[in-house]
């Protein structure tokens, strides 16, 4: 992301290589337009959750770049995280079923 290069989508994101990229480029004042662009493209391909967790990375590494001295800008500072939906997967609290409605299921008592 920060090499100003799509990163690699579906398989070819297994073992791939990282781009090489000079940490002094981060200070570019051109980077911080051309990551939002690649932040919105990206955002088209992944879901929220990849997108965001790359964001995240990104933001780290350049806050730990920039208490070394090394960097003095974030190119990420206009870029916002994307709105995640709600995981389905997980299950409800009490409160949720109060409020929908649902009433517990019998419980399982362990065969004896």
């Amino acid at each position: 992301m920060l090499a100003g290069e799509p990163a690699p989508t579906g398989p070819a994101r297994r073992g791939a290589k990282p781009p090489v990229f000079p940490i002094a480029a981060v200070d570019d004042p051109v980077l911080p337009e051309v990551l939002a662009e690649l932040a919105a493209a990206r955002a088209d391909e992944m879901d929220a959750d990849t997108v965001n967790r790359e964001l995240s990375i990104a933001r780290k590494a350049i806050g730990w770049w920039q208490r070394q001295g090394w960097i003095e800008c974030d190119p990420t500072i206009g870029i916002k995280r994307r709105p995640t939906p709600p995981d389905r997967t997980k299950a409800r609290n009490s409160d949720a079923r109060r409020v929908s409605g649902d009433r517990p299921g019998p419980a399982l008592l362990p065969a004896g």
